[in-house]
């Protein structure tokens, strides 16, 4: 509340005056010129203040040596400054005593507080060297002087806020709110604010106004010794009286808890100030004689009263002390908690691996609760499966958890110790939750009855990158070795064990991802490898074409003279062998007709290479193609002390080529190993079988190619062998062939220490159809004898055509009638004109896409059975579809015996008397 505002709230006129003696006494002793007779004529005009002067002069405080009898001798004992201090004690005292009559007994402890303060005050000045320990005495006696003043004008306002101080406890949604917070939110002003008004009213002087509007501003430096710092002196004295319950700084009967405030900036201010437990227990055994003995001065000391106030106050400590003994075990176990804690994020950095990071976990878990077994599991999303570590007893173990539900019952049965079976029925019970929707963040299980098992596990952020799996891994820990957390506080085990498995998680999803990024990015790094080489290659065949388009336009231009050149020679055989003697010229013609042939056959490779022949392709096995080029590259040249280690398996998978282009090939390769090694060898043929494709690798142990001409060899004309031993065609053909047979050809090699050439072809994905064809056709003729006098009609919708023309001739060949639609609206237009029973159907097409199909279909056709097939669908797509009909739903890639028995068992389901056979 603003200043003047507040000074309008207040009645001023109505304000107690204090004596006239008192007010002239102090002035007089506040200038230059007072003497001891001045004061003491002044002081003997008030005979109750005279009394009490002498009282105090008397005292053992004073430890006077003679008894002190006369105003003189009193002010020459006790000083100025004392006196000011009894003077404004005895005038405050009296005048509001007068004033809140009714309500005495609540007094006491008000004034106990206040003696207590300015007592403390006066000590702890001359401890931190001050000037004037009377002028801080002064200070701590009416810094809570607003506190009358508020009282004597809003009694219920400050009745109001009394109670709500007396029902503080430390447990209570209270705790939060100061003092000077309650006298805020129902007074709209506070004590410190009246006191700086009633500091001004009075003239008193400004140290004593400033202690009286700023002593509960907190101390965060060393209280330095002088009167400017008086307020933070008194701040030091308040905070000692309210932590040790020396009075009530309010009108209460009994002394009230102490707000957890006041023992913070203690402990802050001792710290500051560098001052021992037994120098604070000093000066308050000194405080409590002091307060005794004022009190007796001002007339109200009664020593029964003060027991009960001193016993009371020493339950309060107990109970505070208690109380404070617990926090500090739940602090220091907190505090473990934390630096487990810090300790494991140091050591989980980006460079260890899964199994290594579940042992850090594990330990720093058993560290943080005095536990002897943790066990940590983390999901590898490359192996598909939970790995982690059992940490028992300062002993790690590495322990594997299947991911999928159908492997961890065989995995509970074989576990060899308890907490993997913990863990197992944990993970299938999340596993479940996860997929029927009923979690989607971490949580902690409640503890089993009769174990002290306390499992969590970690989630993904549902917007990262793992949404699709969510569960990144599980901590189980037993505490049947560790402390009793039932007795010590579950809640506060409960808050500790979140946060620090909190903070596991998060450093495992970082871990998780930086392992993930550092594939993606290996990934992308052979991707941009590999596609190096495609350009280089691409730029390659476009080099090649065009040196194969010029080849063609030459061979054409050369054949015709050519032609010319073979003519003559024959009409020149003719007319030389009529002549007598022509051995001589007939050689010449040899030799002419031989280089004639030549430029013929380089002529053929050249149009081989510029324009091969079409492949015939058929389904044939590349061992047998092998054997026979071997065969005869033996009987064009026999393989003196070469020795061949065909490492070929006996079975092959069958290839879609050209029997006779690879075969020739083959045998290029093979005759070029075999010139590589004049001296003998090796030639080693091996066979690798993929996925989809056949690699057949032929090496050799000669003189291999140079790095700098490998990148060339299939380029035409260009050789590595000698003058004349070659047209450095034959690479270049064998490079066209494999790729007109829809494969590649590369070469690998080292100077001096042989070359490899690999071929890889495509495998024959029909013969798989037709071995399937064939099996299906025996079990046709097993179940020829079971009738059904209906055929099963299905309708395969599919926008991926070579997939949709696939399982149409997978189904006709198991017997069923089928038809095929490539987008939703065909399919509708089939099912419009035509009678099914089953209809496969994708959900992601043009046109229509497969849940709007879905919905025409079970409102039009209720009794056709629906199977979604379908590789993209979200979790919650697949939920939707079978919510609105669908029978059943098969996520791409499927087996195809599963698709026949989910059709089989659709059919069945319908109750109708069909069957895929006629």
């Amino acid at each position: 509340m603003p200043e003047n505002l507040l000074e309008r709230t207040f009645s001023l006129d109505s304000l107690p005056t204090l004596p006239s003696v008192a007010i002239e006494a102090i002035r007089l002793m506040e200038g230059e010129n007072s003497t001891f007779d001045s004061i003491a004529d002044l002081l003997k005009n008030d005979q109750v203040l005279t009394g009490k002067i002498l009282h105090y002069a008397n005292s053992a405080h004073v430890g006077a040596r003679r008894e002190i009898a006369t105003i003189p001798q009193a002010i020459s004992a006790v000083g100025f400054n004392a006196l000011r201090s009894i003077i404004l004690s005895v005038s405050i005292f009296d005048t509001f005593s007068a004033k809140i009559t009714p309500h005495q007994t609540k007094l006491v402890n008000f004034w106990l507080h206040s003696i207590g303060v300015a007592a403390t005050a006066e000590a702890l000045a001359r401890q931190l060297n001050f000037p004037s320990p009377d002028q801080a005495y002064l200070a701590g006696l009416t810094h809570d002087l607003g506190k009358l003043v508020f009282f004597q004008q809003f009694p219920d306002k400050f009745n109001q806020i009394c109670r709500e101080l007396s029902d503080y406890s430390p447990h209570s949604s209270r705790n939060e709110f100061l003092p000077l917070d309650v006298e805020q939110a129902i007074a709209g002003f506070n004590h410190i604010d009246v006191g700086k008004i009633i500091g001004e009213r009075y003239d008193f002087p400004e140290s004593l106004t400033r202690s009286m509007w700023l002593h509960h501003q907190p101390v965060i430096e060393p209280i330095r010794p002088d009167l400017d710092h008086l307020p933070q002196l008194i701040r030091f004295a308040d905070v000692l009286c309210v932590t040790h319950n020396v009075g009530s700084s309010y009108f209460l009967t009994e002394t009230p808890v102490c707000h957890d405030h006041f023992h913070f900036a203690l402990e802050n201010l001792v710290r500051l100030h560098q001052l021992s437990t037994e120098d604070i227990d000093n000066i308050m055994a000194d405080v409590h004689l002091r307060v005794a003995e004022v009190c007796k001065i001002l007339g109200f000391w009664n020593e029964d009263d003060y027991q009960k106030l001193v016993r009371s106050a020493n339950v309060s400590l107990g109970k505070m002390s208690m109380e404070l003994d617990e926090n500090n075990q739940l602090l220091l176990a907190t505090n473990q908690v934390l630096a487990a804690t810090c300790d494991m994020h140091r050591k989980l950095h980006s460079n260890i691996t899964l199994t290594e990071a579940a042992e850090v976990v594990a330990g720093s878990v058993c560290r943080a609760f005095d536990v002897k077994r943790c066990l940590c599991l983390i999901r590898d999303p490359a192996a598909h499966r939970f790995v982690g570590s059992l940490a028992d007893h300062q002993v790690f173990q590495d322990v594997e958890l299947p991911s999928r539900l159908a492997d961890l019952d065989n995995r509970r049965n074989y576990a060899t110790n308890d907490i993997e079976v913990e863990a197992a029925n944990r993970l299938e019970q999340v596993t479940h939750d996860l997929l029927h929707g009923r979690i989607t963040e971490s949580r902690m299980f409640s503890i089993m009855t009769g174990s002290k098992f306390l499992a969590t596990f970690f989630m993904a952020d549902r917007h990262s990158r793992w949404r699709k799996e969510q569960l990144l891994g599980q901590l189980v820990v037993d505490f049947s070795g560790g402390p009793d957390f039932i007795r010590n506080g579950f809640a506060v085990l409960q808050k500790n064990f979140e946060a620090m498995t909190s903070a596991a998680g998060m450093a495992i999803e970082r871990l998780l991802l930086h392992q993930d990024i550092t594939r993606q990015a290996r990934k992308l790094t052979e991707t941009s490898r590999k596609m190096e080489e495609n350009q280089r290659q691409l730029f390659s065949a476009h080099r090649l074409a065009t040196v194969g388009r010029l080849a063609a336009g030459a061979a054409h231009e050369i054949n015709n003279p050519l032609t010319i050149v073979s003519l003559n020679l024959q009409i020149l055989k003719r007319l030389i062998n009529q002549l007598p003697e022509n051995g001589t010229l007939m050689e010449r013609l040899q030799i002419i007709s031989d280089q004639e042939t030549r430029i013929s056959n380089v002529i053929q490779d050249l149009m081989g290479f510029a324009k091969p022949t079409e492949p015939k392709f058929c389904p044939v096995e590349l061992g047998e193609i092998v054997a026979k080029a071997l065969a005869l590259a033996k009987s064009r040249d026999p393989l003196v002390n070469i020795r061949i280690d065909n490492q070929l398996p006996k079975t092959l998978p069958l290839v879609m080529v050209d029997p006779q282009q690879i075969e020739q090939v083959f045998l290029n390769l093979f005759m070029n190993a075999c010139q590589a090694m004049p001296q003998g060898g090796t030639l080693t043929i091996t066979g690798v079988t993929g996925d989809d494709f056949i690699e057949i690798t032929v090496g050799d142990t000669g003189t291999g190619i140079a790095k700098k001409d490998l990148h060339k060899i299939f380029d035409p004309f260009f050789t590595t062998k000698l003058e004349g031993e070659g047209t450095g065609l034959g690479l270049a053909v064998c490079h066209a062939i494999v790729e007109h047979n829809q494969g590649t050809l590369r070469a690998e090699s080292k100077k001096g220490m042989g070359a490899t050439f690999v071929i890889r072809l495509p495998q024959d994905k029909s013969g798989r159809l037709r071995q399937m064809k064939n099996i299906l056709k025996t079990k046709k003729k097993k179940n020829a004898a079971k009738e059904m006098p209906e055929k099963c009609k299905i309708l395969v919708v599919d926008d991926e055509r070579i997939l949709n023309e696939i399982m149409q001739e997978f189904l006709k060949a198991a017997g069923f009638a089928v038809d095929g639609a490539f987008d939703g609206v065909e399919g509708l237009e089939k099912l419009r004109h035509g009678k099914y029973h089953v209809v496969l159907l994708d959900i992601r097409m043009p046109r229509k896409d497969g849940m709007e199909v879905l919905e025409f279909i079970k409102k039009e056709y209720p009794e056709v059975q629906v199977i979604i097939i379908t590789g993209l669908a979200s979790l919650d797509e697949i939920k939707e579809t079978v919510k609105k009909g669908a029978f059943a739903c098969l996520k791409k890639p499927f087996m195809l015996d599963k698709v026949l028995d989910t059709i089989e068992r659709a059919v069945k389901d319908q109750k109708c008397n069909i069957s895929p056979d006629a």
